[in-house]
């Protein structure tokens, strides 16, 4: 393996790029092990990155939590209707339930420059996504024993894409439920995430939330213009970057701004009146 150049890799991950001593520290892990691994939680599990070897579900990561700390406003989302994307943060008596991606030998740089690829694109339209900065971290293994470092996506909070605020379950909903962009709608991504959560059987101090927040999305949506529920329900099932591109050219109509931002108007009133009611 040429270590020079696994050591250029790491730097183009945000974190590892100024430190010596743990892109050094990662190196002897490989050299040591002839593996390296990412620690997947959310759109990794459906859609993993390339030249991985094995994939073992049910890996824990204590003292973090998974959450929408991020906002999306180019693939799953644009800059009139923001979506949001799921990130790591510090918490001290919480844990995440994900899986490993385990790369071997030949594979390992080939695997990180994939993982660069997908979770740190260069920029878009002058805009640098460093969405996440690059954690080696502990794995808790299956059998709760054995252990695995691993990287894994940490929030940046110096981000322009982090959402510097605490959101409501209600205002997390609202905008996952409208969001839309190049790779789908916002609440395709959390579609995907319920499906494999279901299918590995994820579960974590995350859970509760999200089972909450995917209730309350559909509620939003079925507040919608029958109009605009019907224009999502056929975004949702466009599977290319064609035909989602002659869609959105269809959602800048007028009639189509019109019937959402009618809804959204509406609705807000009817909370305003449950308010007054209550008073």
């Amino acid at each position: 393996m040429d270590y020079i150049e696994l050591d250029e890799t790491f730097k183009l991950l945000n974190g590892f790029d100024n430190d010596l001593s743990k892109r050094n520290k990662i190196i002897d892990y490989i050299k040591d092990k002839g593996r390296i691994s990412v620690f997947a939680y959310g759109s990794l599990l459906w859609n993993p990155i390339e030249h991985f070897n094995q994939f073992i579900p049910n890996c824990f990561l204590y003292n973090y939590t998974k959450g929408f700390f991020c906002e999306d406003f180019i693939y799953r989302g644009t800059t009139s209707f923001t979506g949001l994307t799921m990130g790591l943060i510090k918490h001290s008596s919480e844990f995440v339930n994900g899986a490993l991606l385990i790369s071997n030998g030949d594979n390992i740089i080939p695997f990180i420059k994939s993982f660069v690829k997908r979770e740190t694109p260069i920029n878009y339209n002058g805009i640098c996504m460093d969405i996440y900065k690059y954690d080696f971290v502990k794995i808790i293994m299956p059998d709760g024993i054995n252990y695995e470092y691993s990287l894994t996506c940490i929030v940046n909070k110096k981000s322009l894409f982090y959402l510097n605020k605490e959101l409501t379950l209600e205002e997390q909903a609202n905008k996952i439920g409208q969001a839309y962009g190049m790779n789908g709608t916002n609440f395709q991504y959390l579609e995907k995430l319920k499906n494999i959560y279901f299918k590995l059987n994820i579960n974590d101090s995350f859970s509760e939330h999200f089972q909450n927040l995917y209730e309350q999305i559909l509620s939003f949506r079925l507040s919608l213009t029958i109009n605009c529920q019907k224009w999502f329900q056929i975004y949702d099932q466009l599977q290319n970057l064609e035909e989602r591109k002659e869609a959105l050219k269809k959602s800048n109509s007028f009639l189509f701004l019109t019937d959402f931002y009618t809804s959204i108007y509406f609705e807000e009133k009817n909370k305003q009146c449950e308010i007054k009611q209550e008073s």
